[in-house]
């Protein structure tokens, strides 16, 4: 049985920092982590992503752009080696694609952008999901992490 829980809050962009080093933290207390970062394109996934990678230590000179083109970007953290991929190019579900890309490599987490496209694949099986949705207010997104 899952003791998975909810979290669900209205947050505004600028509020998007502080809840990515809540999130960071609870990522970094499971020990290797797989997110999945799921919402409509342009809900602020990579966005997001880009705040938990540097709450997890990643310099806050050091840009997180969408791996959109080359699938999947690692980073270098505190917390050890962590891999950002976005499968929205993959054709489908397209679980060895994602194989290849993890193979030969120990990740301590893994943050997946699209993951719908490749939901048998091993390397990405999650362990917390976090959901982006619009809503009516331009500069406010719903937010649910599960973990």
């Amino acid at each position: 049985m899952s003791t998975n829980k909810a979290l669900k809050l209205r947050v505004k962009r600028a509020d998007l920092p502080a809840l990515a080093n809540q999130f960071a933290e609870a990522l970094r207390a499971r020990g290797q982590f797989v997110l999945w970062l799921q919402g409509e394109l342009g809900a602020g996934k990579t966005t997001l992503a880009g705040e938990l990678l540097h709450a997890l230590g990643v310099p806050p000179n050091v840009p997180v752009l969408s791996p959109t083109f080359t699938f999947m970007t690692e980073y270098e953290t505190p917390f050890g080696l962590v891999a950002h991929l976005d499968l929205y190019r993959l054709g489908g579900d397209d679980d060895d694609a994602v194989e290849a890309l993890m193979a030969h490599r120990k990740f301590a987490g893994v943050i997946v952008e699209w993951p719908e496209r490749a939901t048998e694949a091993p390397s990405i099986k999650k362990t917390h999901t976090i959901r982006i949705d619009f809503t009516d207010d331009i500069d406010e997104r719903d937010v649910e992490f599960v973990g």
